[in-house]
């Protein structure tokens, strides 16, 4: 538990309380819910990979900005564990709108996890804006990059060295890149030769 008293909680910043929270190496796990019931305004959870959290915690979040008639505009949990179809539910009640959570349920293994977009032309359906590869990470093997999915028709994977794949354009430098490089090429064949 954190709790930050005068005088030091009127010169406390998102920053400051962000490193101090930061040492507490995924010890605290009350801190989200006093925060959102001290902020019943608060429009965006974000806490993706806070294993310490649980799916309870975060809905009792929303149920208390309920309460006020408040909704989140943006709930970033991928990574917290437990959730299951009936929390994800739940949580959907507190929602403005359709995808204002990063998370949903695999049409392949109908498990609450998150589905990245997939940027790739060729799984767009004929005449529909759903993409073939619309499964999680684990149904569909993505580039650890960009997350566009490593299909049948990806011709190019090579593998990093940490064990993840990468599709070849993530591979490859960016435009902005390329024209960095090239001027201080340039810049350095300008300048004369130290003697």
């Amino acid at each position: 538990m954190v709790v930050v008293e005068p005088p030091l909680s009127s010169c406390l910043t998102d920053d400051n309380l962000w490193e101090f929270t930061l040492k507490s190496a995924g010890k605290l796990n009350t801190l989200i819910r006093r925060v959102v019931d001290a902020n019943p305004l608060i429009k965006k959870l974000i806490v993706p990979g806070c294993t310490g959290l649980v799916p309870e915690g975060i809905i009792a979040c929303g149920e208390s900005l309920a309460k006020n008639n408040h909704k989140f505009e943006t709930l970033h949990i991928n990574g917290v564990p437990g959730f299951t179809k009936d929390h994800l539910s739940a949580l959907l009640t507190y929602l403005p709108q359709e995808g204002a959570i990063d998370l949903e349920v695999c049409p392949k293994c109908d498990q609450v996890r998150m589905i990245p977009p997939c940027s790739r032309e060729s799984c767009k359906r004929e005449g529909r804006n759903e993409r073939e590869c619309r499964e999680c990470w684990y149904c569909v093997p993505r580039c650890m990059e960009c997350a566009v999915c490593l299909g049948p028709d990806t011709d190019q994977i090579e593998e990093a060295a940490c064990g993840g794949r990468r599709c070849v354009s993530s591979l490859l430098p960016s435009a902005s890149k390329v024209q960095v490089l090239q001027q201080t090429i340039l810049h350095r064949s300008q300048q004369p030769e130290a003697r």
